[in-house]
């Protein structure tokens, strides 16, 4: 997939212009525990919806979801066949399953309906890989498939045919937020895909507009250059839930679960030391007066 250097760097620079003021007196240590979909975890720093990850160890994206079980994390998984999803579930992993936006909404349904019934916390489509980067065309992908554009009313259909809580991915404007607010999503990733779209609105940015438009009624998650721990503090202070991470997360997997386990983990350890030295006690009551926006 092609990506755009620009994109990350704007991303990147954003996140580097809020610096942390830390306030020690009267704080105390942080709880990061999370709740997501009625279900409590241990930290809102998740593995990312990563796809083809035999590419990197051969056990693939069902050993990748070990990690999320060592760490008592929500795992996220990007595309995969449905067989490896159902195993990554039967294997007790607490699991969000997912589908690339394609054009038969009939193999989506059927998807979602199947991973319900196999116990997956949620299901998530990346709305932003419907049209080809190269041709501006809806897109006819060699592996993924054929795309469809998606109404409002194929997620309605998507929210309604099962009890399974639908995030829709790729969102970075108020209008789709608002546009999944009304289908029923019950939340959304702020995410510009690695990179995908040249110049595109930085997500920690966006969410800014989308909270600032529509408070709290969606869950929102950030995706896209969350590095560290105190990464994670920015994203979650200007208005996410809970952040997923991937690039750093490549070359641990290389060596196994347990070191992705690792990496996740002090990111998670930093996140605290950031809450905690910030007079933020806990995820509902950070202290967002403590990002002071650089001008200089």
């Amino acid at each position: 997939m092609k990506t755009h250097a620009a994109t990350d760097k704007l991303t990147r620079d954003y996140l580097d212009s809020w610096m942390i003021q830390p306030s020690y007196i009267g704080s105390e240590a942080a709880d990061i525990t999370a709740e997501y979909f009625g279900e409590t975890y241990r930290s809102p720093i998740m593995i990312s919806t990563l796809s083809g990850m035999t590419s990197v160890n051969p056990g693939g994206n069902v050993l990748l979801a070990k990690a999320a079980d060592m760490t008592g994390t929500l795992d996220w998984n990007g595309v995969l066949p449905k067989e490896e999803g159902l195993q990554i579930l039967e294997q007790g992993t607490r699991a969000v399953l997912s589908s690339k936006p394609l054009a038969d909404m009939d193999y989506i349904l059927d998807l979602i309906r199947t991973y319900a019934q196999h116990g997956a916390k949620a299901f998530v489509m990346d709305a932003d890989f419907i049209f080809d980067p190269d041709t501006g065309d809806v897109r006819n992908h060699p592996k993924f498939g054929q795309m469809g554009v998606k109404s409002i009313e194929d997620l309605k259909t998507m929210v309604q045919c099962s009890d399974l809580p639908i995030i829709i991915k790729g969102i970075l404007s108020i209008h789709d937020a608002e546009a999944c607010l009304e289908a029923g999503v019950k939340a959304i990733v702020v995410s510009h895909h690695m990179g995908m779209i040249d110049s595109a609105v930085p997500p920690y940015y966006a969410v800014g507009q989308i909270r600032k438009a529509l408070g709290n009624q969606l869950t929102i998650f950030g995706d896209c250059g969350i590095r560290s721990g105190a990464d994670a503090f920015k994203a979650l202070s200007l208005g996410c839930d809970g952040v997923l991470v991937a690039r750093p997360l490549m070359k641990p997997f290389a060596e196994g679960p347990e070191k992705v386990a690792e990496a996740l983990d002090q990111m998670s350890a930093e996140l605290r030391f950031c809450m905690s030295i910030t007079g933020s006690p806990n995820l509902k009551h950070l202290n967002c007066n403590s990002l002071v926006r650089r001008d200089f």
